[in-house]
């Protein structure tokens, strides 16, 4: 397959990926015309000879972008906008729990990745780094979030993120400490927003606005804030990112019975 030009990220044409998804036995999205499929696997485990499945992800092609579900900020539904040779956009949106496994061997001869649809290297990121990170499932304490919640009401909080998620990575928290705490204790927080690169002066403003509102709110619930950065995407070290952690939109914590995604079923 390797030799062919798949990799992880590769986009499966609508008339292959009608074969593989019969070979998997969802023959219920074989009537959704818009159902692709996008290569999960890591491209070395695309080439690996001992790793005998690929694994793909089931897309549909979406109108347009809703800036809630993109950039990883959801840890179920991603949407993406891919390159087209035909120069129009491309949408796509994923969820985490659809995917399926096909055997290497049963993979019909001569299929090849969809050449003129692909990622950009950034939406590519975002899509490997959504993957993991539904197994990762970085989630902030219980009792943290409980105060939060106990003071700004979680429905206004994403109602507020829709209005700045075009332009906003995400809002991240470093806690101290992170773990459950009694009652008579109390967290120290630091935030920081990651943007993309170059917001203009009066969406800098809405997010400097949200996360000042995230401030208020941790201040509300008795906690100790430090730091309040906004930066964007290329002002941010990895050590620096590796000690925060993000609010997501359906906020993960150690108590929540979410489910990760399905296992993957081999017909």
């Amino acid at each position: 397959m390797e030799n062919l030009g798949w990799l992880q990220g590769s986009v499966v044409k609508r008339e292959d990926a009608v074969q593989l998804l019969e070979l998997a036995g969802k023959h219920e999205l074989l009537s959704e015309p818009e159902v692709i499929l996008v290569v999960a696997s890591g491209s070395c485990d695309i080439a690996n000879s001992s790793d005998p499945i690929v694994e793909f992800s089931i897309a549909r092609y979406i109108d347009r972008l809703d800036g809630n579900f993109t950039y990883n900020k959801n840890p179920r539904r991603l949407q993406c906008n891919l390159e087209s040779a035909s120069s129009s956009q491309v949408h796509i949106e994923l969820k985490a729990h659809e995917k399926i496994g096909i055997q290497k061997d049963d993979i019909p001869e001569g299929i090849m990745p969809n050449f003129e649809i692909k990622f950009t290297q950034k939406e590519l990121d975002s899509y490997v780094d959504w993957l993991v990170a539904r197994y990762r499932r970085p989630a902030f304490p219980t009792e943290f979030d409980r105060r939060i919640d106990a003071v700004w009401d979680k429905s206004k909080r994403k109602k507020l993120a829709s209005k700045v998620s075009a332009k906003l990575m995400g809002i991240y928290a470093k806690v101290y400490p992170d773990r459950e705490i009694s009652e008579s204790e109390n967290y120290s927080v630091d935030l920081l927003a990651i943007t993309v690169p170059n917001p203009n002066a009066t969406e800098k403003a809405a997010i400097e606005n949200f996360i000042n509102q995230y401030k208020q709110a941790l201040l509300d619930a008795g906690m100790d804030v430090g730091t309040n950065q906004i930066v964007n995407e290329y002002q941010v070290s990895v050590g620096t990112f590796k000690e925060y952690k993000r609010f997501n939109l359906d906020e993960l914590s150690y108590k929540s019975d979410d489910p990760l995604p399905s296992e993957i079923n081999l017909p």
